[in-house]
């Protein structure tokens, strides 16, 4: 495991957190997990400084631009956050825009623009 040297102040500070820590998580941890939990949320922390300002659109471009550029691990992201259910909505959106159906949804469909569709009520 690689390691890092930080000063003997730091040291100390990080080692009197670590019991306001393992109360907040309600667990015990050693003091390589509290510096790695400590490191963890000062990095999401200064990302979401860095973006919160950002709109939107701009979010959209850049989520957009880091698929062009690394297509695998982003659209793999998106889907596996997608098939847990994160935004269901936004699916069935993408499927309809796109026209993507399941071969069940295609027989509705098709029943439908034929008039052989029954109404469930």
């Amino acid at each position: 495991m690689p390691e890092i040297s930080i000063s003997e102040v730091v040291y100390e500070r990080v080692s009197a957190f670590k019991e306001l820590v393992e109360v907040v998580i309600e667990e015990e941890i050693d003091l390589n997990t509290c510096v790695e939990l400590i490191l963890g949320q000062g990095i999401d922390a200064t990302l979401a400084d860095l973006l919160s300002p950002l709109d939107p659109d701009t979010l959209l471009k850049s989520v957009q631009q880091l698929g062009s550029q690394h297509p695998a691990q982003v659209y793999g992201y998106v889907a596996e956050t997608m098939s847990r259910g994160a935004d269901v909505q936004a699916r069935e959106r993408v499927k309809s825009r796109l026209g993507f159906h399941t071969p069940s949804e295609k027989s509705v469909n098709r029943k439908r623009e034929t008039g052989d569709a029954k109404d469930p009520d």
